[in-house]
Order: C-alpha cells, then sequence, then structure tokens
C-alpha cells in the first residue's frame, strides 16, 4: 500500500508541475545524421539501431490510425498524460499490489523510446512523465506520432514501422493496406508472441482486436473490417531490409563515426552530401535481386559503379542479405580472371603492337624458374585452337594461350609494374598474370577500367562530398584525385578492342540485347569456377560486377553467364541517366576494316573482318592477300606473270 501512495504523489506532484515551465527540465530531441544522395534525396538507413526514419506522409494512415487505436484513442485529446489511462493504471496495480500497467500514452511511449530503458521504476516513470509534458509543449502531435512510429519495436530486430513493412511484407510503409497495418500495429504489444512468421495465428486474432477498436473508434467501416479480415496475408522480407544501400551507408558510416565519433553521427544531426544516385542503386538493386533470386543461399555477388569523369560511387551492393552478413564485398580481394587482360594489352599497344598484329594459339610451355612446366590452355573443351588469332580477337574470345605467350613477350616484370599504374598493389610479375593470378578487389576494378573509359586518367574512388553539422556550417569538403595513367589514343583502342568482346564472336555478345548503346567489357572467370566477373563501361558509367562464394564453393558458370546478366541489367537500366553516347575519338586515330585471318585490309571477299582502331601510322597498308579474287590464278606459276608488271615491284 506504501509503494501504491508513493505513487499517487508521485503522479500529483508532476500534474502539479505542468504548469510550471523552471520545474520541467529543458530537453534536445537526438537528431539523428541525414545522409544525401547526389541529387540532394535522403538514403534511408541511417540508425544507431534497425531502423529507418520517415515522415509522417511515408506512413500509410491505416496505420497511424490503427496504433492510436489500440495504443492511445485519446492521443489528440490529452496533452501527453491521459489521467483516465493513470487511474485505470493505478487501479490495476492496486488490486494486483505490484507495478503491472504504467496507462503510458503515444507521448510517454516516445519519450521513454528516445531517453529511457525499460526498467519498471518510480524513477523511470517520473522521468517519463516529465519528457512527455515537454514533448507536448515543443512538438505538434503528428511530429510526436511521427517519432513513436519511427522508433517503437516489431521484433525480429525491426524498429519503426518501415523496418516493419520491410521485414513482415516486403514493402514500404506508405504501401501498408489496412489489413497489414492492422496486423503490424497489433505486434507492439507484445513482438515475440504475435510473431506472424512463428505464431500466424495469434497475430491473425490480435489483428483482429485491433480492426474491432479501429471500428468503435469510427476510423473504419464495418465492411472494410470485413474485407481487411478476409485479406490473405503474405509474410516475406524485402531483398535490401536495411535500407536503400545498406553497404553504402555502412560505409559512410564507418568513415563518419572514425572521424567524428558514434554520438555526433547518430544524435548530433549532421548532413552528409554522397556520390550514391538513388535511381541508379535502384536499378542495381532490381538487376541483383532478379539474377539472384534462385541461387544457393551462400552464394553472394558485390556490384560497384563509378562514375569514371571522376570516381565517385554511384551504386553499390556488397553482398546479397546485410542482416546476415554487413561484410562489404567490394572490398574483397578475389582472382579476377580474364578481367585482368586489358592491362596487358594497353601495355603491349603502349610497346608498339597494334590490334591487328598475330599471335598464334597452339599447345606451348614455359619452363618457370622453380624448373616447373607451365602449359597455358584455353577455356572449355578445346585446349588451344591452332591458329593466328589478331590481338582484338583474341581479347574478345578471351583466348588464354595468346595473352600468355604475349606477357612473355612483353615481359612478366614490366606487365606488373604497368598494372599497377591503375591503381592495383604489390602485383606479382608471372606468367599467369593476365589470366588473373592476383587477387584485386571489385572497387579496384571498377576504377581500372574507368581508365580506359575516361581517356586514361585515373581517379580515386569517392563517396564522401560534403559533410555539414547541425548549424550548417562546413565540416569537410572533399576533392577528388586524379591523373594521367596513359594517353587517350591507347585508352580508346583499348576501349575499341574490348567493344569486341560485346560483339557477335565475343564471350558477352550475348549480353548485349540488354544494352542499347555503345558498350565495351570483359567476362572473367578463374580456375575451378571459384570465382565469376563482369567489367565494363558506357561513356557514362563503369561497373563492376563479382559472383562467388566467402569461403570454400565454386560458381561452375563462367563470368559472362552468372555475373554478366547482373551488369548488363545495370548497365542497360542506367542509359537513361548516364546516356548513350560514344566514346570519344582522338583525331590521330584512324578505324580500317581488317581480315582477321590475314590481319591485313579487308578486301570485299574477306569472310571474317573487324573494325579496327589505330594510331595514324601504325595501321595495316595492305589489302589482305589470301582472299584476293582470283587470287589462286594469279599466284600459279603456270601463268605469265608479266601481264601484271605491278606484281614484280618486290
Amino acid at each position: 500500500m506504501r509503494k501504491i501512495l508513493r505513487i499517487i504523489i508521485l503522479f500529483l506532484l508532476i500534474f502539479n508541475a505542468v504548469g510550471c515551465s523552471s520545474v520541467i527540465p529543458g530537453i534536445e530531441i537526438p537528431e539523428p545524421s541525414v545522409v544525401y544522395d547526389i541529387n540532394g534525396r535522403e538514403i534511408k538507413g541511417l540508425s544507431a539501431q534497425n531502423s529507418i526514419k520517415l515522415n509522417i506522409k511515408e506512413i500509410s494512415p491505416d496505420f497511424t490510425s490503427a496504433i492510436i487505436a489500440v495504443e492511445d484513442k485519446n492521443f489528440y485529446r490529452h496533452h501527453g498524460v491521459d489521467p483516465v489511462g493513470i487511474l485505470r493504471a493505478l487501479y490495476v496495480n492496486m488490486r494486483e499490489k505490484k507495478i503491472v500497467a504504467g496507462g503510458s500514452t503515444i507521448t510517454q511511449q516516445t519519450a521513454k523510446n528516445l531517453f529511457l530503458t525499460n526498467e519498471r521504476t518510480l524513477t523511470r516513470k517520473a522521468l517519463e512523465l516529465i519528457y512527455a509534458l515537454q514533448l507536448e509543449r515543443k512538438y505538434s502531435k503528428d511530429e510526436i506520432l511521427t517519432m513513436y512510429c519511427n522508433t517503437i519495436y516489431f521484433g525480429h530486430g525491426a524498429y519503426g514501422v518501415e523496418m516493419a513493412a520491410r521485414n513482415y511484407f516486403g514493402k514500404h510503409a506508405s504501401e501498408l493496406s489496412l489489413a497489414q497495418a492492422a496486423l503490424l500495429a497489433g505486434l507492439t504489444q507484445w513482438p515475440g508472441h504475435y510473431d506472424p512468421f512463428i505464431n500466424p495465428q495469434a497475430a491473425r486474432d490480435r489483428q483482429k482486436i485491433v480492426l474491432q477498436r479501429m471500428l468503435e473508434e469510427n476510423m473504419i467501416s464495418q465492411e472494410e473490417l470485413d474485407i481487411a479480415l478476409n485479406e490473405p496475408l503474405e509474410y516475406k522480407k524485402a531483398p535490401f531490409l536495411a535500407g536503400d544501400a545498406p553497404y553504402f551507408m555502412a560505409m559512410v558510416i564507418d568513415y563518419l563515426t572514425e572521424r567524428y565519433g558514434h554520438r555526433s553521427v547518430f544524435q548530433g544531426g549532421m548532413r552528409i552530401y554522397t556520390t550514391l544516385d538513388l535511381d541508379l542503386q535502384q536499378v542495381a538493386n532490381q538487376a541483383y535481386v532478379e539474377q539472384s533470386r534462385n541461387w544457393p543461399e551462400n552464394l553472394q555477388a558485390a556490384l560497384v559503379a563509378l562514375d569514371p569523369d571522376n570516381g565517385q560511387i554511384r551504386a553499390l551492393i556488397g553482398g546479397r542479405d546485410f542482416q546476415k552478413s554487413a561484410y562489404n564485398r567490394v572490398y574483397s580481394k578475389r582472382q579476377p580472371g580474364s578481367t585482368f587482360k586489358p592491362f596487358m594489352y594497353s601495355l603491349a599497344l603502349a610497346s608498339g603492337y597494334t590490334s591487328a598484329d598475330k599471335i598464334r594459339c597452339e599447345e606451348v610451355e614455359f619452363q618457370l624458374i622453380d624448373g616447373s612446366i607451365y602449359r597455358p590452355k584455353d577455356y572449355g573443351n578445346t585446349p588451344y585452337h591452332w591458329r593466328d588469332f589478331t590481338l582484338k580477337e583474341a581479347l574478345a574470345r578471351s583466348d588464354n594461350v595468346v595473352a600468355v605467350r604475349l606477357n612473355d613477350q612483353l615481359g612478366p616484370a614490366q606487365t606488373a609494374r604497368y598494372a599497377e599504374q591503375f591503381g592495383f598493389k604489390n602485383i606479382e610479375p608471372v606468367l599467369s598474370l593476365p589470366l588473373g593470378s592476383n587477387a584485386v578487389s571489385p572497387l579496384n576494378m571498377a576504377a581500372a577500367y574507368s581508365v580506359f573509359a575516361n581517356q586514361g586518367i585515373y581517379s580515386e574512388p569517392n563517396y564522401i562530398l560534403r559533410v555539414e553539422n547541425q548549424n550548417g556550417e562546413v565540416l569537410e569538403e572533399k576533392r577528388y584525385q586524379q591523373w594521367q595513367v596513359i594517353d587517350k589514343e591507347n585508352a580508346y583502342i583499348i576501349t575499341d578492342m574490348l567493344k569486341g568482346v560485346m560483339e557477335p564472336g565475343g564471350t558477352g555478345s550475348h549480353l548485349k540485347q540488354w544494352i542499347n548503346a555503345p558498350v565495351a567489357g570483359k567476362t572473367g572467370t578463374t580456375d575451378e569456377f571459384k570465382d565469376a566477373w563482369m567489367l565494363g563501361y558506357t561513356r557514362g558509367i563503369c561497373c563492376a560486377v563479382w559472383v562467388g562464394y566467402d569461403r570454400q564453393g565454386q560458381v561452375n558458370l563462367p563470368g559472362g553467364t552468372i555475373a554478366g546478366p547482373i551488369w548488363a541489367k545495370f548497365i542497360g537500366g542506367s542509359l537513361s541517366k548516364t546516356g548513350t553516347s560514344d566514346f570519344t575519338k582522338p583525331s590521330d586515330i584512324e578505324r580500317i576494316t581488317v581480315c582477321l585471318d590475314s590481319g591485313q585490309i579487308a578486301g570485299e571477299a574477306c569472310p571474317r573482318t573487324s573494325t579496327m582502331a589505330f594510331l595514324k601510322g601504325t595501321e595495316p597498308q595492305d589489302i589482305c592477300y589470301e582472299h584476293m579474287p582470283d587470287s589462286q590464278w594469279l599466284l600459279n606459276p603456270e601463268n605469265n606473270i608479266e601481264e601484271y608488271p605491278e606484281m614484280n615491284e618486290e
């Protein structure tokens, strides 16, 4: 009885203090920082808890009505404390001879969620009432209701209605139907018991109670109640439960907390302007989900897309499910397979080779320093083609033997040092280097390929533009770093060679169906199908996709088959924002149609041709002799060659 009397006295003292602002201490609502994309739109997902902040317009009206009906029907009529509710709670507590009910309003629960713990003590209850009164003085009812909707717990680690909507129905809070809204509103009383994944009938029973309360408060009609009760509910989690770009946001949070501290980031109201483009992130998310829907559970993938002009990250996916694993695979170092070949071909061009130079694909062996024998082979059932390839065709078909032989001619040490200009570190000078023997990350690869897309200029990858404090003062403003790696002619010719990968006969030709623009790309697959890659770019975007297992496991599909569609659907879907313009051709570049069999200027009779780019003065000078009309007759010794004096000059 003494405890109950103390509670009554406490409540009376607090009510007496309602009109005395000097008695009630001032409070400041912890204001989480806001992260914006390149277009100034808020990126959802920055929270110390697993929550996403919404405004009142982003929450279904059915949910706000349901939560008021079941939690605090007098919400818009009281001033933070409901005397009737308190008296009811006092009666229950006196009857039970202990504190079992609190009569808390939505405002009180919001105060508790923002400032206090769940402990059942008189001190905590007193503070809850004081803070609730202060909240009512400082904020509107809609603002308080929004705070409540963003902080209430729904189970499965989900705080706030947006996370709940994504967790239970795979949709946004604004898209909830009446039936779904009522079910979620019912969860808040006892999330573990009413969990629809575990106890769907209990969840349904609680939903019915919520709908009945809404009917009693004239929030819905009997017809609406009946329709909601008969609506089938499908429970599913959203593919990107933790936000629009959870891996990107985690990267931003890690940087900010290290530099400014946890409190400033989650309660200091900072404004962070980033390079992410939510439109492109949505395209990436959709391409990723479509392709990975039927994958084995542990098969992972990473995607990173950069603006080649400045290295700014426009979209990023670090794995299949941020809830299960926050490890960002964009930074994971894996062997890149044949996607590493273009850097060696770039060195070849810088060393005097051309796209039309030919190297034979045949059985060959090399003795290594340790005395072992290395025999490179091509992918598939045919280890050797037993014919000559132009360098452009060899890259388009991803011929391994030609790549290794070319690396041998250039010198592996020179190839390794040259590749490091593209942002890689500690590249080992081995013969198999162009086949991807050195481990690199998807972010490394995207930045390196951007060199070819941006006329030979390397840009350091970056993702933060500006950071401001709560008062709008600029704390830091980033400047991206760039430098020339190769000349623009070299970059253009490599781009032209990589365009061949996407043309008929190239390993990525099947992906062109999704991309209605000039595009350069390269597939990659490592030994035993452990890692699958797709790299490539248009003039406006460069993207890397990796697919594989974190530890042991084989993808069992080539890069063009499993990573390629994610890449192609993203590139194709990004064109409305990044443009469809062709790559800028330097003035001293010539384009000539070449016979792939002879490497000479193609004639009308040449069966296999390709248009290639050459630095002026390095292009082939002779017309293909292998497919000239009547060539067999002209080369017959019995014919009178003196009738063709121009052929006697050599």
